[in-house]
């Protein structure tokens, strides 16, 4: 039988309360040096923005870039009538090892809605902290574009066996595939190429690694899904860094140089 234990004094329980009562001072101090350290964090954040933005030669940058969103416009005006062609077509089913022995997995919400918005967090870090340079994007993405469509258009190969179907069972591809994108677009996976081609343009580490880790969570994705062939989830690295390196020799080679022979009322 176990014998109970006394009581605290009144000491005891003034000591513990003492104690308390300082080790709830120390947390509102640890909670208000915190709370300091967040507003300054976001203090910095937002003058970092205002730099890059304050940095940006407004009609020089306007010009470039209105004349390279034309340029995008119409490579996606390409890209969909090239689409339209290859969903046209019977084309027949490859044969792939490595889908052979992976399970099919409905991960279509990370495709639909997770592409969707990490496309929008990608574009938009880019417009905040990058806005210099967003010709220079816009011009890469137009060439990523008219690089997949030629992709899409020659590939004479069909959709993987046991493809999760996209316009059947998601809701929000439901109402794009067919009219803002394709069925047959599967060399190279544009859910793994876009986010990898935002890794190439970032330049600061938590940008980059997001961007990285969005790429091959989706290239996992579309394999699980059978949206896409091996083949065009690796293909999709090899070919997005050779559009980045290209875009980057056309654009700063030919493109920029042109502001050196702009009048300087357009060039400031």
């Amino acid at each position: 039988m176990s014998v109970p234990m006394p009581p605290p004094s009144q000491g005891e329980l003034e000591k513990e309360i003492a104690r308390l009562e300082q080790r709830f001072l120390e947390s509102a101090e640890e909670l208000k040096d915190l709370r300091l350290k967040l507003v300054q964090h976001g203090k910095e954040e937002l003058d970092e923005i205002k730099d890059e933005w304050h940095g940006v030669h407004y009609k020089w940058w306007v010009i470039t870039l209105s004349g390279v969103l034309v340029l995008l416009m119409a490579s996606y005006h390409l890209y969909t009538r090239l689409g339209w062609v290859a969903d046209q077509r019977n084309l027949p089913t490859g044969s792939d090892w490595v889908l052979r022995h992976l399970p099919v997995v409905n991960v279509l919400p990370v495709l639909s809605w997770g592409f969707f918005a990490l496309t929008l967090y990608a574009v938009g870090a880019a417009v905040l902290y990058y806005p210099r340079r967003m010709p220079f994007l816009a011009f890469t993405i137009s060439v990523y574009l008219i690089v997949r469509a030629a992709f899409v258009f020659l590939s004479p190969i069909g959709a993987p066996m046991g493809m999760v179907d996209m316009r059947q069972l998601d809701f929000l591809m439901a109402r794009l595939l067919g009219r803002w994108t394709f069925m047959n677009e599967f060399i190279f996976s544009g859910h793994t190429g876009i986010p990898f081609l935002f890794f190439l343009f970032f330049e600061t580490r938590w940008l980059k690694a997001s961007m990285l880790a969005g790429s091959l969570t989706m290239g996992v994705c579309v394999l699980l899904s059978r949206n896409h062939y091996t083949v065009d989830v690796l293909a999709a690295y090899l070919v997005t860094y050779s559009i980045y390196k290209l875009s980057d020799r056309l654009y700063y080679g030919y493109i920029r140089p042109l502001f050196q022979v702009l009048p300087s009322s357009i060039r400031n």
